[in-house]
């Protein structure tokens, strides 16, 4: 994936599901994204960490989770800007 840091793992990745130009690349450091081929990857600041599962709402792409390597839940209700823990993956499961 051209342009994300050298030498990473990318763990996940998610495209909008109405866009699907847009696309997010989870890596340890945090979340990327960009809008087009072309385009830069740029990182979301004040993201989680270590994200090793991305999902973006079917209806509402502006809603994304992210889980954690350490099993936390978190969801960003605008389009990845702000991000909040919402659980862990064992609540998930439950």
């Amino acid at each position: 994936m051209g342009g994300l840091p050298a030498d990473r793992t990318v763990y996940a990745v998610a495209s909008h599901p109405r866009k699907a130009q847009v696309i997010f690349a989870a890596l340890r450091e945090g979340i990327y994204w960009r809008q087009h081929d072309k385009a830069p990857w740029t990182p979301l600041t004040g993201g989680p960490s270590g994200v090793v599962a991305l999902a973006i709402h079917p209806e509402r792409p502006e809603v994304i989770y992210a889980a954690t390597q350490e099993g936390a839940v978190y969801r960003s209700e605008d389009g990845g800007r702000t991000w909040r823990q919402t659980g862990t993956a064992e609540d998930a499961g439950r």
